[in-house]
């Protein structure tokens, strides 16, 4: 490892997590301030509960109090109910990217790791060396099948700032059988044991399933969300709900009753425009299946969509929740199995990533059925190799099926990987090569 600059090495990581605060706290200020009929109460809370949050982070370092560094998929309900503060290390970066025209970014450029490393690993390295993220009692880390999560937590074990760090990884199972799930139980009880260890934080059944009884209530609402999402025209935009639903389940505090809330809004907008037959795109013509992690420069792409094809993303991979079952909290080893099941199999791309193909080409198929789509883009986000490892089996599906595949080669994060005139570009000779008509053709029919 190089030399740590001085000036660096002086920050506690609570100083970006400020600029965050601060950053949100202006732009909802400006959205509070316009005409009600420009405002939206859905964003506005959403937004509320990232400044609530990162202002926690910021006391919990402040405080002393425990904080740890996970991943999603890493049964956060657990650390909430023994009273562990968490977040993810790249959720912040990912956040603010357009905010602060790509800065991350562009630094990261600069990062030396091989440019075909994920930017997801490429932003957490460059986010633990820089100190932009708080400093953690623990670290939870991913147990996911990709080489680039098991050297980002190389990295961190020689990092100055991360390296003496206790760190805990669930070992998942591939299989998805009754067995498979009560071995991830156990890991889960062990990492309690780890977690009591090194914060000094209890176990207590009653806390830990109180906050599984609230995650309950909004996967089952997430559910409902997504079977309003069958409706033509869909009543919601083009990667909207895994946009809310994943931060909502996954990067902010575990069972809270305001992020259930803030779903019940969402699910009210989409019931009421599938009850008065209403969506984005009125004209729908083409819906698309998108099996992969949604870009963050997605907003650009979803209007374009719109306006040039009467298009919209029906369904993701980090959008499809078809598989939740409610965990059974009336006894303690039915919890933590339940939640085993939760981490492993049911929480969106980690069932992807964590098994067998055979689960990924039945939820293609799936979703392909269920959303009426027709029309499949898979991404093929730059380092994301258990998914550029599947494309002949997505080709092999879209074929038997009779629905038409475009592979991509973007960046999750950074839009000058393949430039947006580009990605468009493609998409429009594909759609039109499958036989769909541009926008202001068919209008005129």
């Amino acid at each position: 490892m190089n030399a740590v600059n001085p000036e660096i090495a002086k920050l506690d990581g609570t100083e970006r997590t400020q600029e965050y605060v601060d950053r949100l706290t202006g732009i909802l200020g400006q959205m509070q301030q316009a005409p009600a009929e420009k405002r939206n109460p859905l964003v506005e809370a959403l937004f509320g509960l990232f400044i609530d949050w990162n202002k926690d982070k910021i006391a919990c370092v402040r405080e002393g109090r425990p904080i740890a560094c996970t991943w999603y998929g890493n049964a956060p309900e657990i650390l909430i109910g023994m009273g562990v503060a968490n977040y993810n290390p790249v959720v912040d970066l990912m956040m603010h990217l357009d905010f602060t025209g790509y800065a991350d970014a562009y630094k990261c450029d600069s990062y030396p790791l091989d440019q075909n490393v994920c930017s997801l690993i490429r932003y957490a390295s460059y986010a633990c060396e820089n100190h932009l993220l708080p400093k953690p009692n623990i670290i939870i880390a991913m147990g996911e099948p990709c080489d680039g999560e098991l050297m980002l937590h190389q990295f961190y074990r020689q990092s100055e700032y991360f390296g003496n760090i206790p760190m805990f990884q669930i070992d998942p199972s591939y299989g998805h059988e009754k067995e498979d799930f009560e071995y991830v139980a156990g890991e889960l009880k062990d990492m309690t044991k780890f977690i009591t260890e090194h914060t000094g934080q209890p176990y207590d059944f009653k806390k830990v399933a109180a906050v599984v009884e609230e995650t309950n209530k909004q996967y089952e609402l997430w559910k409902q969300i997504n079977e309003c999402m069958q409706a033509s025209p869909a009543p919601l935009p083009s990667f909207a709900v895994p946009e809310a639903m994943w931060p909502l389940t996954q990067h902010l505090p575990a069972g809270d009753p305001r992020c259930t809330k803030v779903i019940e809004m969402l699910l009210g907008a989409a019931k009421q425009n599938v009850a008065t037959h209403v969506g984005p795109v009125m004209d729908e013509q083409i819906r698309i299946v998108w099996p992969d992690l949604d870009p963050i420069w997605n907003g650009e792409l979803v209007d374009w969509l719109a306006k040039e094809w009467n298009a919209v993303v029906v369904m993701t991979d980090q959008q499809y929740s078809k598989p939740y079952q409610k965990i059974d909290t009336t006894d303690e080893d039915k919890m933590f199995y339940g939640i085993a099941r939760r981490a492993v199999f049911e929480v969106p791309m980690i069932r992807q990533g964590r098994g067998f193909v055979d689960v990924l080409v039945e939820d293609l198929a799936d979703m392909i059925t269920t959303y009426n789509a027709n029309a499949v883009i898979a991404p093929g986000h730059m380092g994301h190799k258990d998914k550029s490892g599947n494309t002949q089996f997505l080709k092999k599906v879209c074929r038997d099926m009779g629905v038409p595949l475009l592979n991509l080669t973007t960046s999750l994060f950074d839009k000058r990987y393949m430039p947006m005139d580009r990605v468009k570009n493609d998409i429009s000779n594909f759609f039109s090569t499958a036989g769909f008509t541009p926008a202001h053709n068919s209008s005129k029919k």
